[in-house]
């Protein structure tokens, strides 16, 4: 009896088919992460500003209760607040963190303006995922993970980086309150609209 001949790869066929595998999931595994963080931000986003609009809904529905009128930042997360699923809540920041891990912080730059017409005084930042990362979602600055919202009597609304007029006076307010880490362009709104969309 003979034996046949047996083929099989040589390890320079292995070494280069695993060469071919690394350069191509090199190339595509961060534009897919990119894409995953891009797709859970405009979820997260959407979910926010539901979950705030129907707070408000609530608070006017059974309490009688609207934005307008309110002044301070801690009745600003007193009306979201009971209405919000909170775990934590930050009376110093007028913060709250609900259990999705979303951070709600409340400005009341003056009385909260009563219609949309009127430029907005009362917002609300969301970071998105809380403590959990840092202000950029992926690798670039077009996805973050704080945004703004503009707060008035019976709705909350997106503050897009085009409104520099209304942002501008919520930054003012919250550097006064020694925050400190707002950007002046509000960077962190440039992409709203194509998340919401």
């Amino acid at each position: 009896m003979f034996m046949k001949n047996r083929k099989g790869f040589t390890l320079a066929e292995v070494l280069v088919t695993l060469a071919v595998i690394g350069v191509v999931a090199a190339l595509t595994i961060p534009s897919l992460i990119q894409s995953s963080n891009e797709k859970q931000a405009k979820t997260s986003i959407k979910k926010a500003l539901s979950v705030m609009n129907q707070a408000l809904t609530l608070s006017i529905a059974q309490d009688g209760v609207d934005a307008a009128g309110v002044a301070t930042d801690a009745n600003l997360r007193g009306l979201f607040g009971g209405y919000l699923s909170a775990i934590v809540t930050d009376t110093s920041k007028d913060a709250i963190t609900t259990a999705d891990g979303m951070v709600y912080t409340f400005y009341a730059t003056t009385n909260c303006e009563a219609n949309l017409d009127a430029t907005p005084t009362c917002f609300v930042e969301v970071d998105i995922n809380g403590d959990k990362g840092s202000e950029a979602i992926g690798t670039t600055s077009s996805y973050n993970d704080i945004y703004y919202f503009a707060i008035v009597k019976e709705q909350v609304f997106p503050v897009n980086y085009e409104q520099a007029t209304p942002l501008e006076t919520f930054i003012d307010h919250a550097d006064s309150r020694g925050s400190g880490n707002f950007p002046t362009d509000a960077a962190g709104n440039v992409a709203l609209d194509a998340l919401l969309n």
